[in-house]
């Protein structure tokens, strides 16, 4: 049997779950090109006579989206960023550069993915409060990238495990530092790892709303989840202006993993195997 014949029962398989996932999403856009009347009709999955565009027209204006989606890609951006600019190098001193206490230090980062952020939510609004950092995009940034550390640098140890040592001795020989060797050699070929924290660090962000639930405190500097439930509070009986704003908020993310997706398995997978 052929491997695209041995692929075809899991496929199979696969398939009612597949359907089970993406009935809601499927019903969720048709709805959303609904008039009132037709969102009541009995069957949801029927395609509406007219495709109502104003309908995200509306919800955009009414609901304020502009401003949520800026805040929100304001604070995905600086979570991002930060993640980067820390886990790389992290997980290149963790991987790479013997030090006394290396082993320990890594598991103690390890620990972290183990205690839920509900369980320390209260020590990290004193400490935002003390820096005068509730109800600021900087301080959800701050505490959002504190969350994703551990899981970023884990990933990051994960593929530089695997690389050579013999890139270092020759990267040495020819006088470079290590802050050289990771920026010249390390990232470039760690492009599969760096594209997979990229998105892992955007989904949780875009689609966090607890953390940004005890933080930010006033609609100005709230972000798209918490916008989108006190949108969908305020009109809730009007249905075509929820399912629009619901699919204005996560077709962003849904579009950004569409475009990615085959470099985030690949960074996962290496780092798995090579982990």
């Amino acid at each position: 049997m052929s491997v695209r014949n041995r692929e075809w029962p899991m496929a199979l398989a696969l398939t009612p779950a597949l359907i089970l996932i993406l009935a809601p999403f499927v019903w969720l856009v048709i709805s959303s090109f609904k008039t009132e009347a037709e969102i009541g009709q009995a069957d949801p999955f029927t395609w509406p006579a007219d495709l109502m565009w104003r309908n995200y027209l509306d919800a955009w204006r009414i609901g304020g989206f502009g401003d949520l989606v800026g805040n929100s890609l304001l604070n995905l951006i600086g979570v991002v960023v930060l993640s980067l600019i820390t886990c790389a190098p992290a997980g290149y001193a963790l991987a790479k550069i013997r030090f006394p206490g290396r082993e320990w230090l890594f598991y103690a980062f390890i620990l972290g993915l183990t205690v839920p952020v509900q369980a320390i939510v209260i020590p990290l609004y004193q400490v935002l409060f003390g820096l005068n950092l509730v109800n600021t995009l900087t301080g959800i940034v701050l505490v959002q990238v504190s969350n994703a550390i551990p899981f970023g640098i884990f990933l990051m140890r994960s593929f530089f495990v695997g690389v050579p040592d013999e890139l270092i001795e020759a990267a040495k020989i020819d006088g470079a530092s290590h802050f050289q060797i990771l920026i010249k050699v390390f990232l470039p070929i760690s492009t599969p790892a760096v594209q997979a924290l990229v998105i892992i660090s955007a989904l949780s962000t875009w689609n966090d709303f607890f953390l940004p639930l005890i933080v930010l405190i006033s609609p100005e500097v709230q972000t798209l989840p918490l916008g989108l439930v006190r949108f969908a509070s305020t009109y809730a009986s009007d249905y075509r202006l929820v399912f629009s704003g619901t699919v204005i908020s996560f077709l962003p993310i849904i579009l950004l993993y569409i475009l990615m997706q085959r470099r985030f398995t690949e960074g996962l997978t290496q780092g798995a195997i090579k982990g």
